[in-house]
């Protein structure tokens, strides 16, 4: 089996940080003695690790120990380690559960195409059997990846699709900048209701550890907590700080951030703000006459604060004012940096299958928090039919409604929200309602040029686009696969 040589760095690193045995030559038989389990020691220190609405978990929906485990596919140990969670799981049953987190080496694609591979099924509900098939074959080129989706009998064109785009590549680098924010460099790292364990224990090590933790979840439960508030009552007396090491893992770790910290950099080729771009429509929701002189595309994130401020000041002032002269659309950008904006982008957009588009997305950005517990009371306020809306929630259809909105964004270079395109120019970012308002009557008056010169009223957005507007083949990023 071939051995990537990114395990070669998270060995030593793991070799630094715990006691563990990362070995690299095959698994010992049956008939080897094996050592003893080792007690794991374990800061009695927790750190906050947030869950989402629409996590890839093993184990109960309300349990008392939560693991949440920083993994590479491309790591021999990282593979051991969730063999023994999955025993783990079938021992506490819904007392526990195991929660993914990818954590990716900058530079090393194997890990990365696996953990997008891995996400991609899950996009058609087969996550863990894609998860635990990656772990076992270890290949990870495009050929291996559509072979694997094969053998799970997914959908492989919207597979591939999903994963040429880089649909998931948002999901992968915010699961690696949580690790980074926790001093994570390294796999594998789990977090057991915010407690660090570093590297490969056995089975009976981590026993002891759970057994500890349900006596501490149990005592919280007899205090008065219920079993859905137990986790997020655990986190709300955690760290937001590094796991700790020692001094010379932490010299090595400083070295490893630098890595980290040049992959973060945004893409080279973006959108320029002021110049024209051939942005419609498309499919997307619309408020305002259709025949109005002025389209204004906003590429929106529901957990962005900007986002908020520019919907319910300068977007809601402009319908005001331009009645009858603006059209609005909203499409789909949801961040990597923002856990529940994917599943938030989902819920608006199953409520436009309902025609409740704009009402939804108000409610939506004013709710105090994201979550499906969120998205269903919003529905009922609303009127909708709950159950469609959830089934809609969760349907292919709707994430693809948010992929097509995700790539197309890609295409433009956009990294970045609240995006504007008044009639196809750029304006990034939201710098008050004047401002805003500003680029519209520019627009506005632009377009009457065209009317007063004979252009028909419903055809001026699509001429100026069509003849003054940088057309999609030319998009900062047009080459990327669709």
């Amino acid at each position: 089996m071939r051995v990537p040589h990114l395990w070669l760095g998270q060995v030593a690193f793991g070799l630094a940080l715990s006691n563990a045995a990362c070995e690299c030559s095959p698994a010992a038989s049956e008939t080897e003695a094996q050592p003893a389990a080792v007690p794991i020691a374990v800061s009695s220190l927790r750190h906050r690790v947030d869950l989402g609405p629409d996590e890839h978990a093993l184990g109960g929906a309300e349990p008392l120990v939560t693991i949440v485990v920083f993994s590479d596919y491309a790591c021999p140990p990282c593979a051991r380690v969730w063999k023994v969670l999955e025993h783990l799981v079938e021992d506490y049953g819904d007392d526990l559960r195991v929660v993914f987190r990818s954590q990716t080496m900058p530079g090393f694609g194997d890990g990365e195409r696996a953990a997008e591979a891995a996400l991609a099924a899950g996009a058609q509900g087969q996550f863990w059997p894609m998860h635990r098939r990656l772990y076992d074959t270890m290949q990870f080129d495009r050929a291996a990846l559509k072979a694997d989706a094969e053998a799970l009998g997914l959908d492989v064109p919207r597979f591939l699709d999903d994963f040429d785009a880089g649909v998931f590549s948002g999901t992968r680098i915010r699961h690696r900048r949580e690790a980074v924010a926790l001093g994570i460099y390294f796999s594998p790292v789990a977090l057991v209701n915010g407690r660090a364990v570093v590297g490969f224990r056995d089975e009976a090590a981590w026993h002891a550890l759970i057994d500890e933790e349900l006596l501490a979840a149990q005592a919280r439960l007899r205090q008065g907590t219920t079993r859905a508030d137990l986790y997020a009552a655990i986190m709300a007396d955690a760290v937001v700080a590094p796991i700790e090491v020692d001094e010379a893992t932490a010299k090595q770790r400083r070295a490893l951030a630098e890595r980290f910290k040049a992959a973060e950099q945004p893409p080279p080729q973006r959108a320029e703000p002021g110049k024209r771009y051939a942005v419609d429509a498309g499919d997307a929701p619309t408020v305002g006459p259709a025949d109005a002189p002025v389209l204004l595309v906003a590429f929106m994130d529901f957990e962005c604060p900007f986002c908020r401020k520019a919907a319910t000041e300068g977007i809601a002032e402009l319908r005001r004012r331009y009645p009858n002269d603006l059209r609005i659309a909203y499409r789909q950008l949801p961040l990597p940096i923002h856990a529940s904006a994917d599943s938030a982008a989902r819920a608006v957009v199953a409520a436009d299958r309902q025609d409740q588009f704009w009402a939804y997305a108000e409610r939506l950005f004013a709710a105090p928090r994201l979550g499906r517990r969120t998205y269903a009371e919003i529905a009922r306020e609303l009127g909708l039919d709950e159950a469609r809306f959830l089934a809609d929630l969760d349907s292919a259809e709707v994430a693809h409604v948010v992929r097509d909105d995700l790539v197309y964004a890609r295409r433009l270079g956009l990294d970045a929200t609240p995006a504007f395109f008044v009639n196809g120019r750029y304006i990034d970012g939201f710098r008050g309602t004047e401002a805003l308002a500003a680029e519209v009557a520019a627009e506005l008056a632009h377009a009457q040029e065209r009317i007063t010169a004979g252009a028909p009223r419903d055809a001026v957005v699509r001429a100026i686009l069509d003849t003054e507007a940088i057309p999609p083949t030319e998009f900062p990023s047009a080459d990327l696969q669709q």
